[in-house]
């Protein structure tokens, strides 16, 4: 059995906690993603919440609706049946949504 076992909740704390004290955010490299430019990186749903300030939960609902209403999230990529985001989508969305972070749909 594997002890490693990472949850989605636990996965998403720790990013919760790495942004909000400024540290390094626990990243991997994960065989089957392409490399991006410009030191950029892909996030997964824990990720993408965590970059947002929502649950990860937020973030399916958001995609199940097309929200938010005014300024729908930014598709995923499915890569090795997962969904991921580049990094930079994700801020571009934040610094034109106009808010500093959403908290609810």
């Amino acid at each position: 059995m594997n002890d490693r076992i990472v949850t989605l909740a636990a996965q998403h704390q720790a990013l919760v906690e790495a942004l909000a004290e400024a540290k390094e955010v626990p990243a991997g490299r994960l065989l089957g993603l392409p490399e991006l430019p410009d030191d950029d990186v892909w996030v997964d749903t824990a990720g993408a919440a965590a970059l947002v300030r929502v649950q990860p939960k937020t973030i399916t609902g958001w995609l199940a609706r097309s929200g938010p209403k005014k300024r729908p999230f930014p598709s995923p990529h499915r890569l090795l049946y997962r969904l991921y985001w580049r990094r930079s989508d994700i801020e571009a969305w934040l610094r034109g949504e106009g808010l500093a972070r959403p908290t609810s749909d």
